[in-house]
């Protein structure tokens, strides 16, 4: 199979980050706006302790990431390099600056060949030795679209190596559920016997 490679950005109809100006948290907000450290194995997670925002603000700040389903996001200050896919219909949440957000052309880039191909070590270096900072590394939104990808000539062949990387995922998933559940009756049947 031969390969080709393209600036990310090229590939994608935007290429933006999260929040940058200030924000008022509310209390009772119905969104949550979100930071790197949501993004957790290739998830997004959040919960009632996270930052809360009200409507209006959530939508001044969608108005611009335009954040929605399939879009890839990724941690671009700190903890450089973790992403995960937007999978939620209906959003509840968006992003503040220390996150980037790629809006794949699917017709040439697929969400999760994007996903997985930043898990790659090599890129996960390069994302390290493209980031800028004294303090704290980060990248810039010209960092993310100029970064390189190399891409199979034939579209159907990202199919093939998603569908491969997701189904091992999906049983490391069921393993990590398994081990866990195992975990708990061997306490149980510790505390039954010994407790």
């Amino acid at each position: 199979m031969k390969f080709v490679r393209h600036k990310i950005g090229s590939l994608c109809h935007n290429v933006t980050d999260g929040e940058h100006g200030t924000v008022i948290n509310e209390e009772n907000g119905d969104y949550y706006l979100l930071s790197n450290k949501n993004i957790k194995n290739g998830r997004i997670v959040y919960n009632g302790k996270d930052r809360r925002i009200n409507n209006e603000s959530f939508n001044k700040i969608n108005k611009r990431t335009k954040l929605e389903y399939d879009d890839v996001v990724i941690a671009t200050v700190g903890t450089i390099g973790r992403t995960a896919i937007i999978k939620d219909a209906i959003l509840k949440y968006d992003f503040q600056r220390s996150v980037g957000i790629y809006k794949v052309n699917k017709t040439v880039l697929l969400p999760e060949f994007l996903h997985y191909y930043f898990q790659l070590p090599y890129v996960q270096k390069r994302l390290i030795n493209l980031s800028t900072g004294a303090v704290q590394k980060c990248l810039f939104i010209g960092d993310l679209k100029n970064i390189d990808i190399d891409l199979p000539t034939d579209f159907n062949y990202q199919s093939k190596i998603v569908k491969v990387l997701s189904d091992l995922d999906a049983k490391i998933e069921l393993n990590n559920k398994i081990n866990l559940e195992l975990e708990a009756m061997a306490k149980l049947i510790y505390d039954y016997w010994f407790v």
